[in-house]
């Protein structure tokens, strides 16, 4: 056994002997009901930064993978809270912010789990069942959809993004057909028309 994994399991250790009751190690995962980048999002005991879990990036609308581990108590007490350690695109600044972690659903632990709402706020909840489900305590059912807003503005971005490759590729078979093969200058008419055919493509999808 290597030292950074005796470290992390001594850690663990001592993390769930400070805990009331019984202690389970959880996953950590955590989801994105925002339209903002989240570059970190962690976990942490109150008063206790060496306590932390976590560290995933996600993307807007997006989901994280599953992370292990944290200690959480195996049964739900009243005053149970989290501090949940973040940093959302492109503001630079780490916030810590302490929530209340609901009830277990069915009185069962499971995974903790870290939520980012669209305004910015964030949550934390412990529960065995993910967010398709209807035992799911968080205050939003289901998993992150993008808004149709969201999806028109990246709609614009990739065509904005294409349009330049075109330009460039253009320009450049102008610029450069006396350096070019037959079967290159062939090559490259065939990419313009691809690309000219996904950007209609792009330009015809209806918001």
């Amino acid at each position: 056994m290597n030292t950074l994994l005796k470290h992390q399991l001594w850690r663990g250790l001592l993390l769930a002997a400070c805990l009331p009751g019984v202690a389970m190690a959880a996953s950590i995962q955590a989801l994105n009901y925002s339209s903002r980048e989240v570059d970190y999002i962690a976990v942490e005991n109150p008063g206790n930064t060496n306590s932390g879990g976590g560290g995933d990036s996600i993307r807007p609308y997006g989901q994280g993978g599953s992370i292990c581990c944290f200690s959480v108590p195996e049964k739900w007490h009243a005053d149970l809270k989290v501090v949940v350690v973040y940093q959302l695109s492109p503001d630079p600044t780490f916030h810590r912010e302490t929530v209340s972690v609901p009830p277990y659903p069915d009185g069962m632990g499971g995974d903790i789990w870290l939520i980012v709402y669209e305004d910015g706020s964030v949550g934390a909840v412990v529960s065995l069942y993910g967010p398709s489900r209807p035992e799911w305590p968080g205050k939003i059912k289901g998993y992150p959809v993008p808004t149709k807003e969201y999806q028109e503005q990246r709609r614009k971005e990739k065509i904005k993004r294409e349009k330049a490759w075109l330009n460039a590729m253009e320009k450049g078979l102008t610029e450069d057909a006396s350096a070019l093969s037959t079967d290159q200058i062939i090559d490259i008419k065939e990419s313009i028309e691809r690309k000219k055919n996904l950007i209609k493509y792009l330009e015809d999808i209806k918001p």
